[in-house]
């Protein structure tokens, strides 16, 4: 049974901290409704105040809202800013958790019973691993994924459909509480925050992103091993995840007894992680 007293000593603990924040929101409202009027341009200038809102910020709530209209006012002049900060905040927010965890679901029953060059649960030792290493939900789900193709007698489109009868039945089966989610396994700790109750509902566009990743990560795809390289080098998301791939590939650690073979394909492994490096220090401009 609740306790009453307990209950309005919390209240009164955290009122000062409600009493700030709510501060803070009316002064960054008041900010953005100057920036929209003057159309700031500015955006480290803008931030300043903005990023605030991520101190107290709550997936569906008010503060959210406001960083909406914010990225809303960005893209009336920097259409492709705005669309990144709005993917990152969702992200962040946990709206993909459960399309990953999908991922990898799919990943788990396609990889089942197969293993690593060192004899290692292949779904745990690698894909886990890509995984893990992505920087956004896209990145995730194609490191998941990215081996189903090549390894698996099964053609892109039928992993996407595969990902989306995943994605149905977890988000269609809610628990009323979070405690209740008997899906939140021990491995999806590592990879993403805890899910929101609402699921971003992938758009046409993400889709055929994540298709086109896929499929050129798909060796077989390829005459040769250097145009699988050269085409993967020029397509922003699997030049990322096939980063993370090789890196996994390179540890030796993983193979108990390595052969001569098995160094010869890790230098090649690096020559190729070199190629796609510089691929993407030339994309970020570094």
């Amino acid at each position: 049974m609740e306790d009453p007293l307990l209950s309005q000593e919390l209240i009164e603990a955290f009122r000062p901290i409600v009493e700030m924040n709510n501060a803070r929101f009316r002064q960054v409202k008041t900010m953005l409704a100057g920036f929209i009027a003057l159309q700031e341009r500015d955006l480290n200038y803008m931030d300043e105040y903005m990023d605030t809102l991520f101190d107290f910020m709550d997936p569906m709530s008010d503060t959210e809202m406001l960083m909406r209209q914010y990225y809303d006012f960005i893209a009336t002049f920097d259409p492709t800013e705005a669309k990144e900060r709005l993917d990152s905040l969702e992200n962040d927010m946990g709206y993909m958790t459960k399309i990953i965890y999908a991922a990898g679901l799919v990943a788990q029953k396609l990889h089942k019973g197969q293993v690593d060059k060192g004899g290692n649960n292949y779904f745990e030792s690698h894909l886990l691993k890509v995984a893990d290493a992505g920087f956004d939900w896209k990145e995730k789900v194609v490191g998941f994924l990215h081996d189903a193709p090549e390894d698996c007698n099964v053609m892109v489109e039928d992993v996407m459909n595969l990902l989306d009868q995943e994605i149905s039945r977890v988000v269609d089966n809610p628990k009323e509480h979070w405690y209740e989610e008997d899906w939140w396994e021990d491995w999806m700790e590592d990879i993403a925050v805890y899910p929101c109750s609402v699921t971003h509902v992938m758009t046409t566009e993400e889709r055929d992103e994540i298709k086109k990743a896929l499929t050129l990560l798909n060796h077989h795809t390829a005459s040769s091993r250097e145009e699988y390289i050269n085409r993967i080098s020029r397509n922003f998301l699997a030049l990322k995840v096939k980063l993370h791939d090789l890196e996994g590939n390179m540890d030796i650690k993983r193979i108990l007894k390595p052969t001569e073979k098995d160094y010869a394909r890790i230098e090649r492994y690096k020559k190729e992680y070199h190629i796609l490096m510089e691929a993407l220090s030339n994309r970020l401009n570094i």
